[in-house]
């Protein structure tokens, strides 16, 4: 991974902003800077070092990770009010606002000597962009959760329970080579279809039910995104005309996203233009997709007010979806790359 890179552009946010530091606790933002994953602590970039205050439960797994991954970088045991103390050594320390609540930043602002000051969160606008390395990771943690479906399709029947699929998926997943999954795999039937965030339950597929499932998977600290939605046995022709629909606008919203010189709010509007076409406009309930990299949900975000711009090396996914309340829903989610 290029961390030099990265770390060089946050050096330039910095010194336009005549900030001396700043420092992070975002899990993501540390990984995609230092190539720690999911340890926590709070990292400070100042002009010339890196400082990694975390605690003593992360400390060596943290120096024996970061030995070679990044220039001029030290860590530190994170203890009593020592990062505190080190942040009063600068004038201007930058946070972004909304990792710190108010409580904390009184607290912060109590102890240290230093001006803090609340920034937008310019590293997940950085992250939008993906370079060769993260797209690959992405596409094979794309690639686990496709080879996941083909392996999971089969016990996708009448009388098998919602919860024993979710089981298969994360075996599978982790089989087909994942760390993990990426998000709770959800696997919604009949009814539950129509609950865009349903809760997997205790529920026996019945005949004639849509099941929605949308798993993904984490690959080295990656992630994929993927829904689809399966007919069991004899389907009436209103579920098979809005899975028509579905798709058509897929794939609409897909070429769509192609021509470039769009926002996020673009994309929706197509969606929406589209189904109301067909009067079902009131039954998509959500946006229409959103970023995926080291987080599921990243920019660009796809709803009617994202001016995010949809730029070359975007990875994110469109995922339109028809919620008939009390009867049955229908989504379909794949992933682009511009």
């Amino acid at each position: 991974m290029k961390f030099d890179k990265r770390i060089e552009k946050v050096r330039e946010y910095l010194h336009n902003k005549k900030i001396d530091a700043f420092f992070t606790k975002n899990p993501s933002h540390i990984f995609y800077i230092t190539g720690l994953l999911e340890i926590e602590g709070y990292l400070i970039i100042e002009k010339d070092n890196i400082y990694f205050f975390t605690s003593p439960l992360y400390f060596k797994e943290s120096l024996d990770s970061l030995q070679s991954n990044v220039k001029n970088l030290y860590v530190k045991e994170l203890k009593n009010d020592n990062f505190q103390k080190f942040l009063s050594k600068y004038k201007k320390i930058g946070f972004i606002n909304s990792e710190l609540s108010y409580t904390s930043y009184k607290n912060f602002q109590e102890k240290i000597k230093a001006k803090l000051i609340g920034i937008d969160d310019f590293i997940l606008n950085m992250r939008m962009k993906k370079d060769i390395e993260e797209i690959e990771l992405i596409k094979m943690a794309e690639k686990i959760a496709r080879n996941t479906i083909e392996k999971i399709k089969e016990k996708i029947r009448e009388g098998v329970n919602e919860l024993d699929i979710v089981a298969e998926i994360k075996y599978q997943i982790i089989k087909n080579g994942a760390r993990k999954e990426a998000f709770e795999p959800i696997v919604a039937s009949g009814i539950h279809s129509s609950y865009p965030h349903h809760k997997s339950k205790n529920k026996k597929i019945k005949n004639g039910e849509i099941v929605v499932i949308d798993l993904g998977a984490d690959y080295n600290g990656y992630k994929s995104d993927l829904t689809y939605s399966f007919f069991i046995g004899k389907i009436d022709e209103e579920v098979k005309k809005i899975y028509k629909i579905v798709d058509e606008t897929q794939k609409i919203c897909i070429n769509y996203a192609k021509n470039g010189k769009l926002k996020g709010k673009d994309l929706y509007k197509k969606a929406v233009e589209n189904f109301k076409k067909y009067k079902l406009e009131k039954f998509f309930i959500h946006g229409l997709g959103h970023g995926i990299g080291i987080d599921v949900h990243e920019k660009p975000i796809l709803n009617n007010k994202s001016e995010d711009e949809i730029i070359k090396k975007n990875v994110f996914t469109i995922e339109p979806g028809i919620y008939i309340p009390e009867k049955f829903g229908i989504r379909l989610e794949k992933m682009v790359y511009m």
